[in-house]
C-alpha cells in the first residue's frame, strides 16, 4: 500500500541541549492534534529526544554549531522520522544491543536510549550521504492495545 502523508513538518536546530528542549515541546504540541494513538505520539517524541541528544553529546568534536534536521511525516499506517546531521558517522542499527544486568547493577544513568527506540521502532535505517547522517525512523501509527478514541480533526482526509 502506498503510504499517503496526513501531516508532516520539519523541525531545524542547533546541536544545543536547550534548542531541542524546546524542539522536543514543538514536537509533542504538533503531535497532541494529529490522529495517532497515545502510544504513537510518546513513541515519536522519545524517539526525537534520544537519537538528536545522542548526535548532540557524541555527534561532535568541536564546540562549533551544527544544524540538526528532524522531519516527521504521519503517514496512513505509520509516522516516518528522518533525522539528518553532519556528525560524525554513526549507525545506530549496528549499535551493540545493552548489557541491561550490568547497566542495572552499575546504577549508571544513560546508555539505553538506542535501545529503546530500536524497540519502539517498526524499522530503523541509516546512510550516510556525503558528510551527512540519515536516520529513518518507521513507528506504527496505531497499536492493536491502544483503546484510545482517535478522531480525526476538520480538513483532515479520511
Amino acid at each position: 500500500m502506498t503510504q499517503k502523508t496526513i501531516a508532516e513538518r520539519t523541525w531545524r536546530f542547533p546541536n544545543r541541549m536547550t534548542a531541542l528542549a524546546a524542539v522536543a515541546k514543538e514536537v509533542f504540541d504538533w503531535l497532541a492534534n494529529l490522529p495517532l494513538s497515545s502510544r504513537a505520539k510518546y513513541s515519536v517524541g522519545l524517539a526525537v529526544e534520544e537519537m538528536a541528544s545522542n548526535v548532540i553529546k557524541y555527534g561532535y568534536d568541536d564546540d562549533r554549531e551544527h544544524e540538526i534536521a528532524v522531519h516527521v511525516a504521519a503517514q496512513n499506517d505509520l509516522v516516518k522520522i528522518v533525522f539528518e546531521d553532519d556528525g560524525h558517522a554513526f549507525d545506530p542499527t549496528g549499535h551493540p544491543k545493552p548489557d541491561l544486568e550490568r547497566i542495572v547493577q552499575s546504577r549508571r544513568i544513560g546508555g539505553l536510549g538506542i535501545e529503546l527506540v530500536r524497540r519502539i521502532s517498526e524499522k530503523m535505517e541509516y546512510e550516510r550521504l556525503g558528510d551527512r547522517n540519515r536516520l529513518t525512523l518507521h513507528i506504527r501509527r496505531f497499536e492493536a492495545n491502544d483503546t484510545q478514541l482517535l478522531s480525526l480533526p476538520p480538513g483532515f482526509p479520511s
